[in-house]
């Protein structure tokens, strides 16, 4: 029986950072949006509303809060089989002009990111400390508190 391995990459939960992705190449592809559960400085877990499968690359753009944005390449690792309830969804809301509009986010993908990208690594952790943001340090689901 194969064991589990646990992470040792210290992952961030944040809510101060949008992000969109397309697929590479990008031939008559649009911009997706996309709900992170988790980021690190090698990766990052979305929620999509598009199917991708292992091995897809993306470029993805994320986008702070404060301002600052990062533009990173990356390639689907893990890719998660869509719950067959909706219940289980994530959403994101989308505003078009003066409306908006929630979308149900069903798929969910490990991206790792496949440079270093050193300028993005730095901002991640230093705008997350002034933050306060919560730490995960084990699997893709499980929180772990007490952490700071």
């Amino acid at each position: 029986m194969a064991e589990k391995t646990a992470r040792t990459q210290v992952r961030y939960e944040r809510n101060d950072i949008n992000a969109v992705f397309k697929k590479t190449p990008f031939f008559f592809n649009r911009l997706q949006p996309v709900k992170i559960l988790n980021i690190s400085k090698q990766g990052i877990a979305i929620c999509s509303h598009q199917a991708l499968k292992t091995n897809h690359r993306l470029e993805i753009t994320l986008c702070f809060m404060q301002g600052q944005h990062f533009l990173l390449n990356g390639q689907v690792v893990h890719a998660f089989n869509k719950q067959s309830n909706a219940q289980y969804d994530e959403f994101v809301e989308l505003l078009v002009g003066d409306s908006a509009s929630t979308i149900p986010l069903p798929f969910k993908y490990g991206i790792h990111f496949e440079q270093h990208y050193l300028q993005f690594r730095d901002y991640l952790i230093e705008s997350g400390c002034k933050n306060g943001f919560e730490v995960q340090r084990r699997g893709f689901y499980q929180r772990q508190t007490g952490l700071k």
